[in-house]
């Protein structure tokens, strides 16, 4: 019963797939191959992996050729590793009268699969894109508590979606401190469609968010150098550091000048912010720098130190460890893991206590202005235009937001 509500589901990708195994981009390398073997010669099946499957099995079961299973898997490591399959994943053959593998596919997901295809030596192996149709659709959301949980269903689209404008937004807005309560998204994107089937969201176009009355948009803008999300004066969102190190927290603590510290009890000052979360979240490096301190230091526990271009400096106190590899002078970029959520020092339990300074005076990590990265040239601006002036009016003509599992058909059809 459960591999016949399966297979339907898998029917259009693999529709999708079958239909791509001549790709043009390689027609010419496979003359040679093609050259040995007519259309009458070759025949396909596909089946789906069952729990204990492995490459092995399923070549033994199909007759294949072990010699050939030894050239793909090694030749896939770099693309996917075909040792880790997935039950209900699907798997399509194109071979000859010989059992000799000329077409192969292994879906990995909605989005991506891996393609494997016989040369005149050898097999080149990709790891490609489903090619579903793109449509442009849109969300407008009222947010309550919080974005996660203000998104229009439970689907795990939505919650990729919100870590995406987290990331957007980054630089700008702290999802953990900065949102209120009717604060409201609208947001431009892709979706992609196997014939009516929704398959997902892919990138954000555009999005605006109405955070405490003020209005912060943002654009994508692309081409071949270059691709980012910019403001509406086509100055970049990105910038020196992150407002946070964590998604998703909460903030237990401000920048204070005279706090009462929870286990000393006296006042003095707290010159940065604590984020609780549990013990083991990974914290990210703030910007790109290098590491001047990784180690033990009295009450701030683990700690680690990163000096930053522009005459900053950010601190992460309290971490339960540090990778082995984040030692002093390594170099390090915006985003990379540096550390994990602890309690080590003086801390009555798992937080990160995030500091900055600016040239050697500590300041507000929640107000601090931060340089943006660069903006778009001059040369590219009027295009620029073009697409903003498009995208405002899809952005002002969306109906009104959606309630968090409303019904309606944007909270259903996930």
């Amino acid at each position: 019963m459960k591999r016949a509500l399966i297979l339907p589901l898998i029917i259009p990708a693999v529709i999708i797939l079958l239909l791509n195994f001549r790709s043009n981009d390689i027609q010419k390398e496979t003359e040679a191959a093609d050259s040995l073997h007519t259309v009458d010669s070759l025949h396909t099946f596909a089946d789906i992996i069952q729990p204990g499957d492995t490459m092995e099995q399923i070549f033994n079961k199909h007759g294949l050729h072990m010699t050939e299973l030894s050239q793909i898997v090694l030749g896939s490591r770099a693309q996917y590793n075909l040792s880790r399959l997935s039950i209900g994943n699907t798997y399509i053959f194109q071979v000859d009268n010989n059992q000799s593998i000329q077409n192969m596919q292994y879906i990995i997901d909605d989005l991506s699969y891996l393609d494997v295809q016989r040369l005149s030596e050898g097999f080149l192996i990709e790891k490609k894109e489903v090619s579903y149709e793109r449509r442009i659709g849109s969300l407008n959301i009222s947010i309550k508590n919080n974005l996660v949980s203000s998104m229009p269903g439970t689907h795990s689209e939505y919650s990729r979606i919100a870590l995406k404008l987290s990331d957007i937004y980054a630089w700008d807005i702290d999802f953990l401190s900065d949102i209120r309560n009717g604060d409201s998204v609208k947001i431009i994107l892709e979706e992609l469609w196997a014939g009516n089937a929704f398959k997902g969201y892919r990138d954000i176009i555009a999005a605006e968010i109405i955070n405490n009355g003020k209005s912060h948009k943002a654009y994508r803008f692309e081409n071949e150098e270059f691709s980012g999300y910019y403001d509406a004066e086509g100055k970049s969102l990105r910038k020196t550091l992150l407002r946070s190190p964590l998604k998703f927290s909460r903030i237990s603590s401000y920048f204070s000048k005279s706090r009462l510290h929870p286990i000393l009890r006296i006042y003095r000052p707290h010159l940065g912010v604590d984020y609780s979360a549990p013990a083991g979240t990974p914290v990210s490096a703030a910007g790109d720098g290098k590491v001047v301190f990784a180690g033990h230091k009295g009450q701030y526990g683990k700690m680690v130190r990163i000096k930053h271009r522009g005459g900053f400096e950010t601190f992460y106190g309290h971490l339960s460890r540090i990778p082995g590899k984040m030692k002093r002078g390594r170099e390090v970029s915006q985003g990379d893991i540096i550390g994990y959520v602890g309690k080590t020092g003086l801390a009555t339990g798992p937080h990160l206590d995030y500091r900055i300074k600016q040239n050697g005076i500590f300041v507000n990590p929640l107000k601090v202005e931060l340089p943006h990265g660069k903006s778009i040239p001059e040369t590219m601006i009027a295009d620029f235009k073009k697409l903003t002036h498009s995208v405002n009016i899809m952005l002002s003509s969306l109906p009104r937001p959606v309630l968090a599992l409303s019904g309606n058909n944007e909270a259903t059809r996930l």
